[in-house]
């Protein structure tokens, strides 16, 4: 299902990249430089048959809590190359893969490699971090989306059922106006999905300022 697919994007760096002109005043501007979301950071490993690769990729990315806590985040993958080369990533950890969770404030939440690699812990650390930049509950969320998901699998399921009624009804009309009352009908459910999906997804940061009257 898309909607569990973590969305990665690929970055040479995670520092804000004033910091690294070597001017005293841009670096005390990136100190106070604020991200739009907080980040998972990937840093992958340079041997894609390594086994922590393949737990983290195989088992962990694909958990269903990991992958619907990831919608909170920018989820961020950089060579380990590069992660040598940022100073925010080349101080926390040593190994490579690892996962790295970082605040708005580019401050490192938490660091996992090597046995700390495990879904329940990337939960924790996600959990963690969004306590820190959001207003939404992590575990609420996740609980919820997890529901509305499986909601989901009923609607398809029952989308697939009209299409073979469709197929079956041939050129009965009166069979035919039945089917599309069906279609109506869970056309509606469908829209009123979306809107519990947006409303689950709509994340409020602690920091967001209060609408004006």
């Amino acid at each position: 299902m898309a909607r569990l697919n973590i969305q990665w994007k690929t970055q040479s760096s995670i520092a804000p990249a004033a910091a690294a002109t070597g001017d005293a005043k841009a670096t005390e501007n990136a100190g106070r430089a604020r991200a739009d979301r907080p980040m998972l950071v990937y840093v992958m490993s340079d041997d894609a048959t390594d086994s922590n690769t393949r737990k983290l990729e195989d088992v962990c990315f694909v958990d269903e809590r990991v992958a619907i806590g990831s919608k909170f985040f920018d989820c961020i993958k950089i060579t380990a190359g590069d992660a040598m080369q940022d100073r925010l990533l080349s101080k926390n950890g040593d190994s490579a893969p690892r996962l790295l969770l970082v605040t708005r404030d580019y401050e490192v939440e938490d660091v996992l490699e090597s046995r700390e690699l495990s879904s329940g812990k990337v939960v924790r650390a996600m959990s963690s971090t969004v306590r820190a930049d959001y207003a939404n509950s992590f575990d609420s969320m996740v609980s919820n989306y997890a529901k509305l998901l499986n909601e989901l699998d009923r609607l398809d399921g029952k989308r697939a059922l009209i299409a073979d009624k469709k197929k079956r009804a041939g050129d009965s009309k009166s069979k035919l106006k039945k089917v599309e009352r069906e279609e109506a009908k869970l056309e509606k459910e469908m829209e009123n999905w979306k809107k519990k999906e947006e409303k689950l997804l709509a994340f409020k940061l602690k920091d967001a300022e209060k609408p004006k009257a």
